[in-house]
């Protein structure tokens, strides 16, 4: 399963009733995908657990699309493979 579907999963677990086909790069996570701050924390927990690591909030300020996210987890696991 690529990042994407995976973050894609997560979004979906946190907010249920988000249609699937709204989930792309570009989308916001606010305005787009009605991810408010609670939601946002949330989503952080369901990426811990889908991938295995800590999201630090530093990290996870500026991340306003899901292709952030993507950038995100992608830059995590290749620092965690070397």
């Amino acid at each position: 399963m690529s990042i994407f579907e995976q973050i894609k999963g997560a979004i979906c677990k946190v907010q249920p009733g988000v249609d699937g086909e709204r989930i792309t790069s570009s989308a916001l996570l606010d305005d787009d995908l009605d991810i408010d701050s609670l939601g946002r924390v949330e989503l952080a927990l369901a990426l811990e657990e889908a991938f295995g690591f800590y999201l630090p909030d530093e990290e996870l300020e500026d991340i306003t699309t899901v292709g952030d996210i993507v950038s995100l987890i992608d830059s995590k696991l290749k620092t965690q493979d070397a």
